[in-house]
């Protein structure tokens, strides 16, 4: 486990800039109290239950489900897209993409169209980041700003909706005309679904949502999901991306750091002071540092009369470069590994479209303002 935590290079970098912090504020009581744990018990028991769900083979069954009732390429890339761009919505956008990315690339391989896998896999990563930019449990960034800004449920769903619909609209009318309508014969064997497993894992899942709208005290939530995963499924525990959840303990200790920075704060008053400065910070901050550090950094000297352009800029920001969204490296990684000589051509791809969605989200953006 250490060693799987030390590979993780984020969090390798995130540490080494947390002690790069500490220079300029030295260790304190508050430092520490300025971590989140809220956040941090949501997305560890969001981990288990989405971990549980994922070796129960619930997700691949939806997937193939879905797939086995068309026999074009068109239709098998959409059902695909679709499934992942909902199961996003609720299951985060990396887990998704880690069980939904893989089968991709099997079913197109199976069916001898895997030169389509390229655009298939890119519109699958845009779907699943924006997705997932609808709920709070969706997305880290979402989790973090969510419990940050303490938001309704239903004005955070409000806000993030317009992205949403549009990028759905973009997504389901770009993969209409890259993919044509050729008839293939589907290879599928659909897996076993661990019906206990399931149940287990759901009922962890709806835990955390009642703990996400506020009705049950999060700790009780915690305390439940490692007591069942201790006494049905304790192997879950290794499964859980603690080099994420370690990666946000230094999230937060380096903003804390560089909050008390008068030289700082003087700086980013300048451009955070007006809805369209905060949206255009989150976004572009996003495509440098990707857009979970950069909404924890960009919280700390954001009030909250601008939550919601920095919401909309850090999720909209998570199309554009590749390291725009965490998520999105789960994608090119597999990439890499599959199809290495078509990896530029990944890269092109994903850029130029991702350039464009931003575009096509902040002409909405500005008009439903």
């Amino acid at each position: 486990m250490i060693q799987r935590i030390w590979r993780d290079k984020v969090f390798v970098i995130a540490l080494l800039v947390m002690l790069a912090s500490l220079f300029l504020t030295p260790p304190s009581l508050k430092m520490f109290q300025a971590i989140n744990h809220h956040v941090l018990l949501i997305m560890f028991s969001l981990m288990i239950a989405v971990s549980g769900m994922t070796q129960a083979n619930l997700f691949g069954k939806i997937a193939i489900t879905l797939t086995s009732r068309v026999f074009t390429i068109r239709y098998i890339g959409l059902a695909i897209i679709w499934a992942t761009f909902f199961l996003g919505m609720w299951m985060t956008n990396d887990a998704v993409l880690l069980t939904l990315v893989p089968f991709t690339i099997y079913v197109t391989k199976q069916t001898h169209e895997d030169r389509y896998v390229l655009p298939i896999v890119i519109l699958q990563t845009f779907a699943a980041n924006m997705g997932s930019a609808l709920t709070p449990m969706g997305d880290p960034q979402n989790i973090y700003l969510y419990q940050y800004y303490q938001l309704g449920f239903g004005e955070f769903i409000r806000t993030t909706l317009p992205i949403t619909v549009t990028s759905f609209i973009l997504i389901t009318v770009t993969t209409w005309f890259i993919l044509p309508n050729t008839f293939i014969k589907p290879v599928m064997v659909s897996p076993v679904l661990d019906r206990k497993k399931v149940i287990v894992q759901t009922i962890i899942f709806i835990l955390v949502l009642l703990s996400i709208l506020r009705v049950i005290d999060i700790w009780i939530v915690f305390l439940v999901t490692v007591v069942l995963t201790l006494l049905f499924y304790p192997k879950l525990i290794l499964k859980v991306d603690y080099g994420l959840l370690l990666t946000f303990v230094c999230f937060f200790i380096t903003t804390y750091n560089l909050s008390q920075s008068i030289w700082l704060q003087n700086i980013t008053a300048k451009f955070l002071d007006s809805a369209f400065g905060v949206y255009l910070s989150g976004l572009i901050f996003s495509q440098f540092m990707s857009n979970v550090p950069a909404s924890v950094l960009l919280a700390t000297f954001t009030s909250k009369a601008y939550w919601q352009p920095l919401l909309r800029g850090v999720n909209v920001g998570a199309m554009g470069s590749i390291i725009a969204s965490l998520a999105s490296l789960i994608t090119f990684k597999f990439v890499i590994r599959e199809q290495p000589e078509r990896i530029k051509e990944y890269l092109k791809m994903y850029t130029l479209l991702g350039l464009f969605y931003i575009l096509i989200n902040s002409l909405v953006l500005w008009l439903v303002s």
